[in-house]
This record gives structure tokens, sequence and C-alpha cells, in this order.
């Protein structure tokens, strides 16, 4: 089964953390190297589970905004078994003439989503260095 969601600590010191994050669709992968913070993590968390207490009744965005790319994650209830329907909008500005837009989407369970929640809070706490989560129903 493929993850669909992929984030692996590369370095760290005092103040961010350089990520890998992989996102994959059907058709295409999106992968992002930059630094967050732990807040910038804790406010994906919240947006997870602000989704989940609202049983998906409306949609959640997550966006991470860093000057050199802005990630942008919105869930919505696909329909009333749980399935949600994640799009992804990622967009890079290196003003090197190698910016890049890519926009995909793909589904999951409400269920893959308390498992991401729970994988991002360990890997905040410096329990796990790579988180996998968001599998297809």
């Amino acid at each position: 089964m493929i993850e669909q969601f992929k984030m692996k600590r590369i370095w760290e010191d005092d103040f961010a953390t350089e990520v890998m994050m992989t996102l994959t669709g059907k058709w295409c992968e999106v992968t992002v190297n930059e630094y967050v913070t732990a807040s910038d993590i804790n406010a994906f968390i919240s947006s997870i589970q602000a989704f989940n207490a609202r049983n998906g009744e409306s949609s959640e965005r997550w966006i991470l905004d860093l000057p050199l790319v802005r990630v942008s994650l919105t869930f919505a209830l696909a329909n009333v078994r749980g399935i949600v329907q994640v799009n992804v909008v990622v967009e890079q500005s290196k003003g090197d003439g190698g910016d890049m837009k890519a926009a995909l989407s793909f589904e999951t369970t409400m269920g893959q989503l308390d498992d991401l929640s729970v994988q991002l809070k360990r890997f905040i706490n410096r329990q796990i260095d790579h988180v996998a989560s968001l599998r297809p129903e």
C-alpha cells in the first residue's frame, strides 16, 4: 500500500527542522525540501483535528507559507462513509527560472487522518524521524 503523505527529518537545530515532504497522487508525486518549525507542524495537526472533530462536515485547509514555497492541503469529505478527498497545491518560487506549481488530489479515510496526526506528534517529540500516512481506502 502506498502512503500518499511522507515526511522525513533531514536536519535540525534549535530553531527549525529541514524536512523532505512528499505528496503522492495517482498520476504524479511532488517532493518539497524545506525548513519548518514545530509551530508549522502543530498548525497542521490542529487542522487535521479540527476537521475530524467536525466529522468532515466542512472542509479544512492547512497552508505552509514559507519564503520560497507554499504548500496547501484542503481536506473535504468525499462521501458519507468517511472517505476524505485531499486537494494539494504546491508552489515553489526560487527566482532562478526553476519555479514550479503543482496541483494534485487523492483520497484517504478519516482514520488515516487520525494516524497522520499521531505520527506528526511523535515526529515533533523526536520519537520518529519519518512520517508515512494517508493510505488510500
